[in-house]
């Protein structure tokens, strides 16, 4: 790598933030058309860690989450992965659908989280590409419900282990009152880190 990940300024962690910022503000609005009431979404960390050292992070590597899983393709390659503790899953069905004690393996849950993952991430990549000038599209989106660090592993084979450190953001989604945390983890080859990092460079 030219750049080194684990080395990022001040500066760099900022404009990276600022473009998730702005990427979640233009969600806010998808989802709130969706859901049909207010959302907030905020990003209170940033953090990179060592891609061994994330399921720890998270939980524990035999932590079950609900995942949304994509891959980004075009100048940059890589995975955005939406992942939400059991409840928030729930509790994000049960206020889109008014139903209680709702099941989330059912189709149309799945679905349902699967379509906010995916207003998310398409949010963060038309960010990325605004800002960074850069070409990026984003995989349909593949929802899984199993062990984090089983779904981090599944994306290193497809990735071939070529990553080294993901982006990971904390996500808060605030609903009707409810305050719900997630995960919004992104893994970039290493080339692609390069990428990015220089066109960030050069935006400030």
């Amino acid at each position: 790598m030219k750049y080194k990940i684990s080395n990022l300024t001040e500066m760099q962690v900022s404009a990276l933030r600022e473009i998730v910022n702005i990427g979640v503000g233009n969600a806010v609005t998808s989802l709130s058309k969706m859901i049909e009431t207010g959302v907030k979404i905020e990003v209170p960390d940033f953090k990179v860690e060592l891609i061994e050292d994330v399921p720890e992070v998270l939980g524990g590597p035999a932590n079950v989450v609900s995942g949304v899983i994509m891959q980004v393709t075009g100048d940059i390659d890589g995975y955005i992965i939406m992942m939400l503790p059991e409840e928030a899953a729930r509790t994000i069905c049960e206020i889109i659908t008014h139903e209680e004690n709702t099941d989330i393996l059912t189709p149309i849950n799945q679905s349902l989280i699967e379509e906010v993952g995916h207003i998310l991430a398409g949010s963060y990549v038309s960010s990325l590409s605004d800002f960074l000038s850069l070409n990026i599209k984003i995989s349909t989106p593949m929802q899984t419900f199993d062990m984090l660090g089983a779904i981090i592993d599944h994306i290193l084979i497809e990735m071939s282990q070529k990553v080294e450190y993901a982006l990971l953001f904390d996500t808060l989604f605030i609903l009707q009152g409810d305050r719900t945390d997630g995960f919004f983890l992104t893994m970039f080859d290493p080339d692609s880190m390069d990428t990015i990092i220089g066109r960030v460079d050069k935006m400030i």
